[in-house]
C-alpha cells in the first residue's frame, strides 16, 4: 500500500504551508486509486472536503494567533474560531466516511 502524502500532515502541523491545490490533488489521487474513475458524487465530496479543510486551517491559524478562548462581556469562553475548527474537523471526518 502506498504511503499517504506527507504534505497533508504538514498542513496540520504548520497551517502556513496549506496548499489547497496540493491537498485536492492528493485526495483526488487517493479516490482514483481506491475506486477508479471519479464520479459526480466524488467531485462533490472532494470539493466539499477541500472547502471544509480550508475553513479548518483558517480557524487553526486564527487560534494560533489569538488563542482558543475569547474574553466576552460575560467572561472568558471558547472563541468562535475554536468552534469553527471543531465543527470543520467533524465535517471532514464525516465526508471522509463517505
Amino acid at each position: 500500500m502506498k504511503a499517504a502524502p506527507k504534505q497533508i500532515l504538514e498542513f496540520l502541523r504548520d497551517p502556513m504551508k496549506w496548499d489547497e491545490t496540493a491537498f485536492e490533488t492528493a485526495i483526488r489521487n487517493e479516490v482514483e486509486s481506491n475506486t477508479g474513475n471519479i464520479t459526480a458524487s466524488d467531485e462533490l465530496l472532494i470539493g466539499s472536503l477541500v472547502i471544509v479543510v480550508d475553513t479548518m486551517v483558517t480557524a487553526h491559524v486564527r487560534i494560533q494567533d489569538e488563542g482558543a478562548t475569547y474574553q466576552y462581556n460575560s467572561g472568558e469562553a471558547p472563541s468562535a474560531w475554536y468552534k469553527i475548527r471543531t465543527e470543520s474537523l467533524d465535517k471532514a471526518i464525516k465526508i471522509l466516511a463517505e
